[in-house]
């Protein structure tokens, strides 16, 4: 291994010795043996003599190893290698350094998964003991007075046999030892309560009940035991930025009873207007109808950051994917913008389609809707893919997974389909034009009355859970909702004072 290295004797390697230069010869790669004499510059590739003659002879420019390496160490070629690798040490230190702290966030994060586990253990230990408790004490009330009840019976019954045994005994003394007068006397007064005794025992037969005291698990505890396997789902997140822990504060939100604080109200459009807004990433994005505009802003809607001036008026906004958005507009129907630039990358025509609002199913099939149609079309193609009548007023929609929709389906009413099959229709007195649609991290759905000025918030299978007045969340006639992804935080735009609330449920 060592046959062609340059050896040095010990004592030139110790401290303070005369610093010494790696060998000067070096071997050809090619050939075992050989060694590097020439270069040749027509492929930049060391030779040696072997080399020379079989795979570049026909070469023009082959010079001596020592004339092409003179100055080498000197040139910025060389230097340029060397900041240029310096670099790359550097950048992969970072990444190392990236991801040995992503491993002990993981670390972390697996250890708070367990405390969380156990904690839920706990508390369902202590629930489970509770309701326990609660059942052994209504059970031993149950057998108090079920055994008063029986001891009743039974001194009653005593009672009645001590008499019996007691007339019996007189009736044999007298028989056996008394005279006819003393018999006689005996039996007219023994005689007269045996009709008696004999209805009581009737009555006292007729009434008697088999008690027995019957255990029947609750519906929900015996799906519990039927239906629940595990604790959760383990899954891995490579996109999710959000720490477990705030995770964690957001599972404890009640968003059926929670309560709604409003953290910014965004004058979007000044002097009034109609807007339509979303939230991505760090950034809230809004359509200004009556200037041609989109707006970003800041997540927390403090600042406004930049706009973007479109050819026709938009009406409503849709993430694509990351920061890409589409914009509707009844005139140029759907522009595709970067809303991290602000730029307009493409305009979408949809001839004989008409657009108002849109959702995008996935990254290559979005929703528009328009009065009393829904129409699916192929982002990637421009096509229709299919399309509904409605019953009108179905000027938004919201798809949250590939098959299910949510829209305007008349100016009292929302219905909720999967595929071709209505799931449920909402009605209520005090629902009147239906417009914007959200849905939270649990399921509920929010639907934005711009006639009543009402939000009304429903459960998954259409049920009224609340009605919030708009008056309580800074808006005077609400028009779009959204939530802001993986969060409890929404967006609620107006129709008419171009204004828009960011709030939270808390």
């Amino acid at each position: 291994m060592l046959a062609r290295h340059k050896l040095l004797n010990i004592q030139e390697m110790q401290p303070g010795s005369t610093l010494f230069e790696v060998c000067e010869t070096q071997s050809c790669e090619e050939h075992t043996g050989k060694i590097v004499e020439f270069y040749c510059l027509d492929h930049s590739q060391p030779c040696c003599t072997s080399c020379a003659t079989l795979s570049h002879r026909k070469c023009e420019n082959v010079t001596s190893i020592q004339k092409a390496a003179s100055g080498i160490k000197r040139s910025t070629k060389a230097s340029g290698l060397s900041q240029k690798l310096r670099e790359h040490v550097i950048q992969l230190g970072e990444i190392i350094e990236d991801r040995n702290k992503n491993l002990a966030d993981v670390e972390n994060s697996t250890e708070e998964i367990k405390t969380r586990v156990t904690d839920i253990k706990m508390e369902i230990s202590k629930h489970v003991d509770r309701i326990e408790e609660t059942l052994i004490a209504e059970l031993t009330s149950t057998k108090k007075q079920v055994g008063i009840e029986l001891k009743d019976e039974v001194d009653i019954c005593s009672s009645q046999r001590s008499a019996v045994k007691k007339w019996k005994a007189v009736i044999d003394s007298v028989l056996e030892h008394g005279s006819e007068q003393q018999c006689l006397m005996e039996i007219k007064k023994i005689e007269p309560k045996i009709s008696e005794l004999e209805q009581e025992i009737e009555d006292l037969v007729k009434n008697i009940k088999s008690v027995s005291v019957v255990f029947s698990p609750s519906p929900s505890i015996a799906d519990f035991i039927k239906i629940t396997q595990t604790f959760g789902d383990i899954k891995v997140d490579k996109s999710s930025v959000s720490s477990l822990s705030g995770y964690l504060e957001i599972e404890k939100v009640d968003f059926r009873t929670g309560n709604i604080n409003i953290l910014q109200v965004i004058n979007v459009c000044d002097g009034g207007g109609t807007t339509s807004g979303i939230c991505i990433d760090d950034y809230l994005l809004f359509t200004i109808r009556q200037s041609n505009k989109v707006v970003k802003y800041n997540s927390d809607g403090t600042s406004l950051l930049s706009e973007l001036a479109l050819p026709g008026a938009p009406e409503d906004i849709a993430r694509i994917k990351e920061l890409k958005v589409a914009v509707s507009s009844p005139v140029l129907r759907v522009c595709i913008v970067d809303g991290d630039k602000m730029t307009l990358l493409q305009t979408l025509k949809l001839p004989g389609v008409k657009v108002y609002g849109l959702c995008f199913v996935n990254e290559e099939e979005f929703i528009t809707s328009h009065s009393s149609t829904l129409t699916w079309i192929n982002y990637l193609s421009g096509q229709t893919v299919n399309q509904i009548k409605t019953s009108g007023q179905s000027y938004f929609v919201l798809s949250s997974e590939q098959q299910d929709y949510i829209y305007g389906d008349s100016n009292t009413s929302v219905t909720y389909a999967v595929g071709n099959t209505t799931k449920f229709t909402y009605t209520n007195d005090q629902l009147q034009g239906p417009r914007g649609i959200g849905k939270d991290l649990v399921g509920n759905i929010y639907i934005a009355a711009y006639i009543s000025k009402n939000i009304h918030q429903i459960t998954k299978e259409g049920q009224l859970i609340r009605i919030i007045p708009a008056s309580t969340i800074g808006v005077e006639v609400p028009w779009t909702l959204h939530f802001v992804p993986g969060s409890n935080k929404f967006l609620v735009t107006c129709v008419n004072s171009g204004k828009a609330t960011l709030c939270e449920i808390a």
